[in-house]
């Protein structure tokens, strides 16, 4: 699809979600929300402390490979979020058999409206297929599941006009930046040895390597800033390479997760042409169920541990780093610590699958060969107030970058970056959302000044 007729598409979009109604009107609305299996306060450790209408339409997760809960979806998700339903009962009839297939597609206008390296606009397209095989369903063996992520990435992006670090829309910085490409970015099997332990390995994705991911936090659903959908003190966390691991976890105790990765980012190959040549990462996570103030939460503590050898200017998975004259030695070691806290601020008293989320991120990095020697996020997301909107989410969110002081030496005109994103999910249809978004940032390169972005998202789960 050319960009004009891309953006033809989804100004089209736009216009009737307003014809509609964008605020009284219930158009897009199911007779009410739709309800979690359980109340939230029973939810089993491991899954989303922030439910609302849409499940997937949650705000940010974890940000690599979180050891999974009980099954959230063992029937299947609700037909209602996609737009072809159950397609004439085939849907449910292939899940039973153990056999899903969810696939979306995602157009994107964005641009700068003002500052950055330049004022354009342009439009930018997704479609990701993830392919669930469940063994016991199947008819094989008890707890294994197969999940395969296929992505496609076309039109262009608007990252080298706005002169910042962190991507203003992720979902286009993958598989590669730049380019146009489908790619097998995950290729993963999970073996569950009880409720709660299990072992798994593959090609991993760090953000949408399976099914839990793909539908409950999806990068085309809520915020499109990087800073909001990952933690970038990780920046040399590789997006998709082969890795193994497992987790484990207690009931009213923590969830552990312990990961080894390749250190080569390797989204369009096997990865294992370069399998072992630059050491492995080592990732170790543990997360805490809380109830403070009687609402649910989650307090999440991990570390990365990188045995190869790195620069800190060197390509990194998900941040744009310039380019210096002089190449710097490379460095052996690098490692980044991270907390995570996630707090439902406020729960609707008519309707607790409704309310209000407190999610942050803080990293600390090493500074030499990392880059990022801290990084801080603080996002506030929530179901719509307007009458008749209960399935539409909303967010702002704030973000700072603080770079090494090794690496602003390295490039003149380094310095520490910040941004503010606000979007508002507007859901037209079952499986039809339309999302506006403003962000302001102060790039991280001086002296380019402050940029203001704009962007509309269409998306279609099919």
């Amino acid at each position: 699809m050319g960009s004009s007729a891309g953006r033809s598409s989804i100004v089209a979009s736009a216009v009737l979600a307003w014809s509609m109604g964008f605020g009284g009107l219930t158009f897009g609305q199911e007779g009410g929300p739709e309800t979690a299996a359980s109340p939230s306060s029973d939810r089993p450790s491991g899954t989303s402390v922030y439910p609302n209408f849409d499940a997937g339409q949650e705000s940010p997760a974890s940000p690599v490979t979180p050891p999974p809960g009980p099954d959230p979806y063992p029937d299947g998700p609700k037909s209602s979020r996609f737009l072809l339903g159950d397609v004439f009962g085939l849907r449910p009839t292939w899940e039973e058999r153990g056999v899903s297939f969810y696939t979306s597609f995602t157009q994107f206008e964005q641009g700068v409206a003002s500052g950055g390296f330049r004022q354009a606009f342009r439009w930018g397209g997704k479609f990701d297929i993830l392919a669930h095989l469940d063994s016991d369903k199947l008819g094989l063996w008890e707890g294994g599941m197969f999940d395969l992520f296929v992505e496609s990435r076309l039109g262009q992006s608007v990252d080298g006009f706005a002169g910042v670090f962190s991507p203003t829309n992720l979902a286009m910085f993958f598989p590669v930046p730049d380019a146009q490409i489908t790619a097998i970015t995950g290729l993963k099997f999970t073996q569950a040895i009880t409720d709660r332990t299990g072992l798994f390995f593959g090609k991993l994705n760090a953000l949408n390597g399976d099914r839990e991911k793909f539908l409950k936090y999806p990068l085309t659903s809520r915020f499109w800033n990087g800073a909001f959908n990952f933690n970038l003190a990780l920046d040399r966390y590789p997006y998709s390479t082969p890795g193994a691991g497992f987790y484990t976890g207690w009931e009213r105790g923590p969830s552990l997760a312990f990961l080894v990765l390749d250190s080569h980012n390797a989204p369009r190959t096997s990865g294992f042409e370069n399998l072992g040549r630059n050491g492995v990462f080592l990732y170790a996570e543990a997360k805490q169920a809380t109830t403070f103030f009687d609402l649910p939460g989650t307090q999440t503590f991990a570390g990365l541990y990188g045995s190869g050898s790195f620069t800190d200017l060197a390509p990194a998975s998900f941040i744009e780093l310039p380019v210096g004259a002089t190449p710097s030695p490379k460095k052996a070691g690098t490692w980044t610590l991270l907390w995570h806290t996630e707090q439902r601020l406020w729960v609707d008293p008519d309707d607790p699958d409704r309310g209000l989320g407190l999610y942050v991120q803080t990293g600390l990095g090493d500074g030499n060969p990392n880059p990022v020697r801290g990084f801080v996020s603080v996002a506030l997301c929530g179901n719509s107030p307007l009458p008749g909107r209960e399935g539409d989410l909303l967010g702002v969110g704030f973000y700072d970058l603080g770079l090494s002081s090794k690496a602003k030496s390295q490039f003149p005109g380094l310095r520490d970056e910040r941004g503010v994103e606000l979007f508002y999910n507007l859901r037209v249809a079952p499986g039809w959302h339309l999302t506006p978004d403003l962000q302001i940032l102060h790039p991280g390169l001086a002296p380019v000044d402050t940029a203001i972005v704009f962007g509309l998202r269409m998306k279609i789960d099919f």
